[in-house]
C-alpha cells in the first residue's frame, strides 16, 4: 500500500473506534461510527474534482464494497443504507425524509446480534449491528485492496487522508 500501511492509519482507526464502542457496550455509538466510516469511504473513493461526496458516491460505494453473507435473508442496498445512515445520524431514529417519498428505501430497525432480516410487505429490516460492523471491516478491506491495484483510486485516497482525523494524540 504505497509507502505503508501507516499512510492508512486514519482507516484503521475507524474500525478501531467501531471497536471501541462495540467493546463498550455502546451498541449506538458503533452504529453510528459504521456510518461514518461508510461516509469517509464515499469521500476517499470520490473523484479528485469533488469537495464532499454526494448520496450517489455513498450508495456507489455500498454497492460495491457492502457485502452481506450471500445466505442472509436481507442483502444491503444503498439506498436502503443511505437512508439508514441519514435517519441515526440526523435524527437519532428510523425514518428519514427519503422514506416518505415514492418507492420508499426499506426502514431499518436495529438488534444486537444475529441475522439480518426483512419483511418485504413492510419494507423493512432488521440489521445485526455486530454483523454490519464485520460487513463493514470487510468492505473496508477489500477497498483498500483496491487502493493496492487501482492507481486513480489511490491518486484520490492519497489526496484525501491527510484530512482526515488522526487519534494519536487522544490515545495517551
Amino acid at each position: 500500500m504505497g509507502n505503508g500501511a501507516e499512510e492508512y492509519t486514519p482507516l484503521m482507526q475507524i474500525l478501531d473506534e467501531i471497536g471501541k464502542a462495540w467493546g463498550a457496550g455502546a451498541t449506538v455509538a458503533a452504529l453510528a461510527m459504521v456510518y461514518i466510516g461508510l461516509d469517509t469511504m464515499a469521500l476517499l473513493a470520490c473523484p479528485v474534482e469533488q469537495q464532499i461526496q454526494t448520496r450517489s458516491d455513498f450508495i456507489a460505494w455500498v454497492d460495491r464494497y457492502l457485502k452481506a453473507d450471500p445466505g442472509a435473508e436481507y442483502q444491503y442496498e444503498g439506498i436502503d443504507v443511505y437512508a439508514a445512515r441519514c435517519a441515526v445520524l440526523h435524527s437519532y431514529g428510523s425514518v428519514a425524509a427519503l422514506h416518505g417519498g415514492a418507492n420508499p428505501p426499506r426502514k431499518f430497525g436495529y438488534t444486537d446480534n444475529g441475522p439480518h432480516r426483512k419483511n418485504d410487505t413492510e419494507r423493512f429490516a432488521l440489521i445485526s449491528v455486530a454483523v454490519l460492523i464485520y460487513d463493514f471491516s470487510k468492505a473496508m478491506e477489500n477497498f483498500i485492496g483496491d487502493i493496492t491495484i487501482d492507481d486513480d483510486l489511490k491518486r484520490r485516497v492519497d489526496s484525501r487522508i491527510p484530512s482526515l482525523l488522526f487519534t494519536s494524540i487522544l490515545d495517551h
